[in-house]
């Protein structure tokens, strides 16, 4: 693995189990047994991380959406969930949570990244829910944005009480609740 891609996984880690405030260049350089100067050679500032931070995310949901295009509105939202399962099972959050907690602090750059992001992730949620509209999968919605909203709010916060909760089992049954408001009963 390349230095720059090691760094900004390392990083990543570090960002989803602290939060962005919560770690430094020293940390990230003890993990990977490297000086911090070389992390300074690729990221000159924690912004420039940061960004390239959020980026590389904004990719990974790139090829996720890509990957997911043929797929059933069902199994798209499935696989939306199962992200933020993955983070609840592991006792993380999302790096829009993680990011938000110090966005009173980040540099308007950042902010300006992670509401890109996130902005995306609301975006593919309301693709989802548009598309299993019009395929009688999902329940007519007065407002399929806000809802995508409500609903990344929501797994949002299931990933942050099964953290705190170090309890998994209620993520799960919410994401049933979840399903079974948006789904169309066929008896």
């Amino acid at each position: 693995m390349e230095t720059k891609q090691l760094i900004v996984g390392t990083a990543n880690n570090l960002l989803i189990e602290r939060g962005f405030n919560a770690f430094s260049y020293k940390n990230i350089s003890e993990q990977i047994g490297i000086k911090t100067s070389s992390i300074h050679y690729h990221f000159p500032s924690k912004t420039d991380l940061g960004i390239a931070l959020i980026k590389s995310h904004h990719e990974i949901l790139k090829k996720t959406i890509e990957k997911n295009n043929e797929k059933t509105p069902l199994e798209k939202l499935k696989k939306l969930f199962l992200y933020y399962e993955r983070l609840a099972i592991a006792h993380k959050v999302c790096i829009i949570g993680a990011f938000t907690s110090d966005i009173n602090t980040l540099e308007e750059s950042v902010r300006g990244e992670i509401l890109t992001f996130a902005n995306s992730v609301v975006d593919w949620a309301n693709s989802i829910l548009e598309e299993g509209q019009r395929q009688n999968v999902f329940k007519q919605l007065f407002n399929t944005q806000l809802k995508a909203k409500l609903l990344i709010a929501n797994l949002m916060s299931l990933v942050q009480l099964a953290r705190i909760e170090k309890n998994n089992h209620s993520f799960e049954q919410m994401m049933e609740m979840i399903l079974d408001d948006l789904t169309i009963k066929t008896e």
